[in-house]
């Protein structure tokens, strides 16, 4: 439905058990969505947009300005008649930070109203102690908030991205040894306590794929599954908008993955995914064909040099293709994206190496695309799921903020 169909058909009560607030609530959301879209509108060209009438879109912009949600952006010029009064989305109506944690790095990016970063750090830490995370987190926004002139406290949304399962139910990470500070019972809830804004909290892998849905490779594909290598491995499956994340958020954790049989004689545990795949693995056959320790590094190299790279980048697509092989089986996806530090570089060179690997173990011809995600994906999709979530509140209520639920 079209912004404007959708307002008029409030309007005229087509909404079945449409209240005149919920009508209200239905036209303010709208009209601040175009003005995300056009950045600024007259009333004339609003209740053109719309089908509203001229004195309805006047109620409705004096409404949204007294509510504190849109300004006056000066006025039209260059037409005929008098100007006309421009107003604007108010950017400053509502401020979202975004949190993305590894273990030994947290970075942070806040942004208004408008999606606008003004202030961005990245610091060095070391979760991988059992050391509290919380002032780390604490000074880290508040060095992005000073940058971006927002003050602590006026942070709406807070929107943590973590290596590891949330479990909502608990309120609690789980598969999150790496960071033991983090994983223990009440670092969440302390976390909730300390912060102004609502706090929602997701996988950093599922944050990617937020950013992925909305502007990269997976943009026009109804579903899909997005690889993420990089210090550890993950997967989200997007099915329809909504990433599935399990009973206790570990859906994903396919580091633990194990390829074969335990065997029946000695007990040995065949090789976990992350034995073949994870940072360590991938460092390791990187120094055996010469290249970079660090994996990113080493598969740019390898793909920037083919001559002399192509073995390191043939052995790392066997072990993707043997990785994908059993996800594709049980998913069927249309579309898996490969991303994270020791994907991406690697490029369409990669992704057509891993798609000769799989078809040569596997029946499905699964599409592969590599991640178009420049910077921080989790960053990125992190701002994306944060401003959702703001916006919806604000835009649904009017402006009128109460305090937030906690969020599970």
């Amino acid at each position: 439905m079209a912004s404007g169909e959708a307002l008029s058909s409030a309007r005229e009560g087509d909404v079945a058990g449409a209240t005149p607030r919920t009508v209200r609530a239905i036209n303010d959301r709208m009209t601040l969505e175009l003005l995300l879209q056009h950045g600024t509108l007259t009333r004339t060209q609003l209740a053109t947009l719309t089908g509203l009438s001229k004195p309805t879109a006047t109620q409705l912009l004096q409404r949204l300005a007294e509510a504190g949600l849109i300004v006056p952006r000066g006025t039209t010029s260059g037409a005929p008649g008098p100007n006309a009064q421009l107003y604007g989305l108010n950017e400053q109506a509502g401020h979202v930070a975004v949190v993305d944690v590894d273990e030994h790095r947290i970075s942070v990016a806040v942004a208004d109203l408008s999606g606008r970063v003004s202030g961005e750090v990245s610091t060095a830490v070391d979760y991988t102690t059992d050391e509290d995370p919380l002032p780390s987190v604490r000074q880290a926004l508040a060095d992005a908030c000073r940058r971006g002139s927002v003050r602590l406290r006026d942070l709406d949304e807070v929107v943590l991205g973590i290596p590891a399962a949330y479990d909502a139910d608990a309120d609690r990470l789980t598969y999150a040894d790496h960071i033991p500070g983090w994983a223990q019972p009440q670092t969440m809830a302390r976390m909730r306590a300390a912060l102004h804004g609502d706090l929602l909290v997701k996988n950093d892998v599922e944050l990617a794929a937020v950013w992925e849905r909305g502007h990269g490779a997976a943009r026009d594909t109804p579903s899909f599954a997005l690889f993420w290598a990089g210090t550890g491995l993950g997967m989200a499956v997007d099915m329809g908008g909504s990433v599935y994340t399990g009973a206790t958020g570990g859906a994903g954790e396919i580091g633990y993955m194990r390829l074969g049989l335990r065997d029946p004689a000695s007990g040995e545990l065949p090789p976990t995914l992350d034995d073949l795949l994870g940072g360590v693995a991938v460092a390791r056959l990187a120094r055996e064909h010469g290249l970079p320790s660090e994996p990113g590094a080493a598969v740019a190299a390898a793909r920037k040099d083919l001559s002399r790279g192509m073995p390191f980048l043939s052995e790392l697509a066997r072990r993707l293709a043997g990785g994908l092989a059993p996800i594709v089986a049980v998913l069927d996806p249309p579309l898996v994206v490969l991303a994270g530090p020791n994907c991406a570089p690697g490029g369409e060179v990669l992704v057509q190496l891993v798609s000769e690997e799989l078809r040569a173990v596997s029946p499905f011809n699964t599409r592969l695309a590599v991640s178009e995600a420049q910077g921080s994906p989790v960053l990125q999709g992190g701002l994306d799921a944060g401003l959702a979530r703001l916006r919806a509140r604000l835009f649904a209520d009017g402006g009128r903020m109460s305090t937030p639920a906690i969020v599970r």
